[in-house]
């Protein structure tokens, strides 16, 4: 007796195709979500670290726009002859304890031309760097001899300091052109006499500015009294924009005085580290006197904040 034959069905070639054709499609789907998901969180990590960013930054400023004429607020001294801040162009003619460059053009300074620059001046509030002049101290017109020369002062890294009555009448800041065994030399006379009983700091030239860096911009922060060169505050920093409120109320970008600053309005504006693929920002961003409207792939921020000058117009 013949078995009759069990029959075994497979694919066709068109149900193989159709098959991978529906797989391709719930993959490219499964695919394109696990994307936009992931794309979605990066761009929140991104987010996350610009506003940590721009909160580090304004710490930074205000804990030292704070400090600003800190014992040395009421040096009324004119200065001619010499360049104090390599960031300023020009000699200038007083030295106020907080001023600024408005729209910096960029040229030979390594600022990013539009942005503003700020220099706050103050005295030292390292105990280590400051103490009170005895009997075997001399002060000149012109030079300052220690015994024992035990403060951070020479002519190349701690290049300014400042002189203070006991009383407290009168701070002057001078700046040292050399230094000899016990004794540094003023680039500038000085207009008072100082001796036994009055005090001698350390003086703090600090700067900040926006580096010219086009791919990835930060805020950078030098003291020309300890001087070890810019350091960074923030990266992805874009734009810095400072206003300053004057002790009649108003608020300008340049004040006539610098000595009637009474707060500084510092606005910043950061970006993310990378572009948003997909997205182009066509915002204007109104901070300072700039408008600025980038229309590129980054997400950008803007964080402003009041900082009150607790030293100056005392």
């Amino acid at each position: 007796m013949q078995r009759k034959k069990t029959q075994h069905h497979g694919f066709t070639l068109l149900e193989l195709l159709v098959a991978m054709v529906i797989s391709l499609v719930v993959m490219g789907a499964i695919y394109g979500t696990f994307k936009s998901q992931q794309d979605s969180f990066v761009i929140q990590d991104q987010v996350t670290a610009m506003q940590q960013n721009l909160r580090a930054a304004l710490y930074a400023m205000n804990r030292d726009i704070q400090m600003a004429g800190y014992i040395t607020n009421f040096d009324s001294r004119t200065y001619t002859t010499t360049d104090w801040d390599p960031t300023l162009a020009g000699n200038e003619v007083i030295r106020p304890m907080i001023y600024g460059r408005n729209n910096d053009d960029g040229s030979g300074n390594n600022v990013k031309p539009g942005s503003d620059v700020l220099v706050v001046v103050k005295a030292s509030n390292d105990p280590a760097d400051r103490r009170q002049l005895t009997g075997a101290d001399t002060v000149t017109n012109t030079s300052l001899t220690l015994n024992p020369f035990d403060l951070n002062l020479d002519a190349s890294t701690y290049e300014f300091g400042v002189l203070v009555k006991s009383d407290l009448s009168r701070a002057e800041i001078f700046e040292i052109t050399t230094k000899s065994t016990n004794t540094v030399n003023f680039t500038n006379g000085l207009q008072e006499s100082y001796g036994a009983g009055d005090w001698i700091y350390r003086a703090d030239v600090i700067i900040y500015k926006i580096d010219e860096d086009a791919n990835h911009p930060s805020l950078l922060r030098q003291n020309l009294g300890d001087d070890n060169g810019f350091q960074i505050i923030a990266e992805n920093m874009d734009d810095l924009q400072l206003r300053y409120v004057l002790a009649d109320g108003t608020t300008v970008d340049t004040p006539v005085q610098w000595a009637d600053v009474r707060a500084v309005q510092v606005s910043l504006l950061a970006r993310t580290d990378n572009i948003n693929r997909g997205y182009t920002n066509t915002n204007t961003y109104n901070i300072g006197d700039q408008a600025i409207t980038p229309n590129d792939g980054y997400r950008r921020k803007v964080l402003s904040s009041l900082i009150k000058t607790r030293n100056i117009g005392l």
